[in-house]
């Protein structure tokens, strides 16, 4: 079996992917688009929007993204991945950003003033006349956006380095090769799917499916049909899949992330088709940190090779060439990502909870200091704690809040219904007269937390 790429550096897979393709007879989507025709719907973005400074991708069509990407990193416009397609989310980017193009495959464009571009796969030809000259390692080439808990997206850029040296991880850590079929239900727009589904299979000459299944008949079906070696899931849909008493599904590698996948799904996966998921520990921000595949008995996350972590007073840092720039560093370089750990090795840590007010529901941020915002904006509550209680012990959380005054639930509830997105909501609201207190004035989270417990 061809094994995957020989190790490059990022200057040269970057060089390699605007070159054109090594094999252009191969599929990149299996039953459907080859390598050739792929790099010819790149030349048609790149001859016909080069010159835009910015260009939204408004599809998650994998043949699409992938293209666009191929064009962006060939000097093409920076591209800008929405977190949703919904109007409201593409409207509120680009009042952000003053983007004027969206590519598309065929959609109508998401407001006034922007156009749409349907790229096609046999308009032109690459290479491009004159040379494409790719983009420089350290300057932005894509920006992820996020979701926050009061609807305002969140701005992450990330340069050629940051995301070809995580590809590059990803394709020696796991030995992705030219043999390999990656189906993912994971979206192509967020960080995760785009590195996992459609960089280190452009990296490693790879093929991919077309379609994003959810439901675990789409998925087994897509899995089967397709051949395929690689699943790129997330916890739901692997929760989904516990639950189905399919067909063992035939493939060598599977990855989950965007939360903390549970340990009843995790060893259900492992004993039906044999092989153990992939738990990868991330932010859009960080990219990737650490992983574990407790089929094979790793309960802790160990770093990736190229990622150094440290703790200080269980806060957890981190140092890596995947950091999006101009995040906050000390003076080491490190990052402090908001969770806390316990380590056993310097490379090895089990997550122990967040150290800042921002949690994760469902894979997305929550700040809990703007959901107590809101809550204090009602004219008869005068103090507000929102905490998240962990539902499994990591990153996924139960939203609850407790209210001193004279306001009543159902107050409450309208009010969060109408200010915050449904899973930064909270769960529980418990209105008391004074919320408790320590000795040192400090808020008596023990008690808080009995609250919720009765």
């Amino acid at each position: 079996m061809p094994s995957s790429i020989p190790s490059l550096t990022v200057a040269e897979l970057t060089h390699r992917l605007v070159a054109g393709p090594l094999h252009p007879s191969r599929e990149f989507v299996s039953g459907g688009m080859g390598y050739a025709d792929l790099y010819r719907m790149a030349a048609h973005i790149l001859d016909d929007l080069g010159s835009e400074p910015t260009v939204c991708l408004g599809t998650d069509d994998r043949s699409i993204v992938s293209a666009a990407v191929l064009a962006a990193l060939a000097g093409g416009p920076r591209l800008i991945l929405p977190y949703a397609l919904t109007p409201s989310v593409l409207n509120e980017i680009q009042g952000l950003t003053g983007y004027r193009w969206t590519i598309t495959a065929g959609q109508a464009p998401p407001a006034p003033g922007v156009r749409a571009f349907v790229p096609a796969g046999t308009a032109a030809h690459w290479p491009v006349d004159p040379p494409p000259a790719p983009v420089d390692g350290n300057h932005p080439w894509i920006e992820l956006f996020t979701g926050g808990s009061t609807g305002a997206p969140c701005r992450w850029p990330k340069t050629v380095r940051n995301l070809l040296a995580e590809t590059l991880n990803i394709v020696e850590t796991y030995g992705i090769s030219n043999t390999d079929c990656i189906v993912a239900t994971a979206s192509p727009l967020h960080i995760y799917g785009l590195l996992y589904s459609i960089l280190a299979p452009l990296a490693a000459g790879a093929a991919i499916t077309a379609g994003t299944p959810s439901f675990p008949v789409e998925i087994e079906n897509e899995i089967l049909a397709q051949g395929a070696t690689v699943l790129v899931s997330l916890p739901a849909h692997y929760r989904s899949l516990t639950g189905h008493a399919g067909k063992v599904l035939p493939v060598r590698l599977a990855f989950s992330s965007a939360g903390m996948l549970d340990l009843a799904d995790a060893a259900a996966f492992g004993e039906r088709n044999h092989v153990g998921i992939n738990e990868v520990y991330g932010s859009t921000e960080t990219g990737g940190v650490a992983a574990r595949n407790r089929f094979r008995g790793e309960k802790e996350f160990t770093t990736f090779r190229p990622v150094t972590v440290k703790a200080v007073d269980e806060n957890l840092w981190v140092r890596s060439a995947f950091l999006s720039p101009d995040l906050p560093l000390d003076a080491e370089g490190f990052y402090a990502i908001g969770d806390r750990a316990v380590f056993s090795r310097p490379d090895r840590f089990t997550l122990v909870g967040r150290s800042d007010s921002v949690v994760k529901v469902g894979g997305k941020r929550v700040d809990l200091a703007a959901v107590r915002s809101l809550i204090l904006q009602h004219d008869r509550v005068s103090d507000a704690l929102v905490t998240a209680l962990p539902v499994a012990r990591g990153r996924e959380n139960l939203i609850v809040a407790v209210v001193a005054g004279s306001a009543d639930a159902q107050d409450l509830n309208t009010l969060v219904e109408s200010g915050l997105e449904p899973y930064a909501r909270p769960r529980r609201i418990k209105i008391v007269d004074r919320i408790p207190v320590t000795a040192a004035g400090k808020y008596d989270r023990r008690t808080i937390e009995a609250y919720f417990r009765e």
